[in-house]
């Protein structure tokens, strides 16, 4: 009896070591598993980590490249551009005036450097006198005349404009004889008088101004600007406010005129002013 119970015993603990033993071996598998999902999870965050930073690496050489590619296209654009104002400055002015037989010669240049807020202004242009440019020259735009050519080196000009004291340019009312000297209004960049109209020439706001040809600087005929108003001087003539086309602040490419005949003309006043004086 002793026995049976002794033998029972011994199935009975080997029954529960072996469910103990099976207990384990699926708890160490279930284990096994967290640890895998974990491991798992690691390397791919690791290696999603290491595949983003190696990717924003290369799109930050990348976009380097493609910076340096879009300033590349960008200067060459800009260069277009100008080429192209450039181009329409040299076609409105020529369909606007230019007369191949009017005996002015025309240089077309651009503003390298101009002067708009002091009382005596001027302007620098790209163009010398190896390109034809000579002092007394006028210079304008198809808006209006800008100034005259005082001093010329070999690649570029300097002249004063119509925004200083000691320049006039010789203007006409459209579809008159009323002719005068127009001369800056001293404050704005697109401002101008007429001076010494006599009261009894009737001018009507909105005519149009072209300059007079009456000197050997300008060709006649440039559209210059409208009437605005008029003031009395004197009780006997007008200055007339001359609202101008060109506004000074806004001048890129111009055109240079030079006469053709300026120097028989300049010839010829001085002998006809030496025959006055015998």
């Amino acid at each position: 009896m002793a026995k049976g119970r002794s033998t029972s015993g011994i199935l009975l603990s080997a029954a529960i070591f072996i469910l103990l033993e099976i207990a384990a071996v699926a708890l160490l598998h279930s284990s096994s598993q967290l640890q895998s999902i974990w491991i798992n999870r690691a390397s791919h965050h690791l290696i999603g980590w290491v595949w983003g930073t190696s990717d924003n690496i290369r799109s930050y050489f990348k976009l380097r490249e493609r910076n340096r590619q879009l300033e590349e296209e960008n200067a060459i654009l800009s260069k277009e551009i100008r080429n192209y104002r450039e181009l329409y400055a040299r076609d409105s002015i020529r369909n606007s005036f230019e007369d191949p037989h009017d005996g002015f010669q025309y240089i077309f240049a651009k503003t390298a450097k101009m002067s708009i807020g002091s009382q005596h202004n001027h302007i620098v242009l790209n163009k010398g006198y190896s390109d034809g440019v000579s002092e007394r020259c006028g210079i304008i735009t198809n808006q209006g005349v800008i100034g005259v050519i005082d001093a010329v080196d070999r690649n570029y000009s300097y002249g004063r404009t119509l925004m200083n004291p000691n320049i006039s340019v010789s203007v006409k009312i459209e579809g008159s004889d009323i002719a005068g000297p127009m001369v800056w209004d001293g404050k704005s960049t697109d401002r101008a008088l007429m001076r010494g109209v006599p009261l009894f020439q009737k001018v009507s706001e909105g005519d149009t101004v072209r300059t007079s040809g009456y000197s050997s600087i300008f060709p006649a005929g440039i559209p210059v600007g409208t009437v605005k108003g008029s003031t009395t001087r004197n009780g006997a003539t007008q200055d007339l406010e001359i609202k101008l086309f060109q506004d000074f602040s806004t001048v890129d490419h111009v055109a240079i005129v030079r006469n053709e005949g300026r120097e028989e003309i300049d010839a010829i006043e001085k002998r006809g002013m030496a025959n006055d004086k015998r």
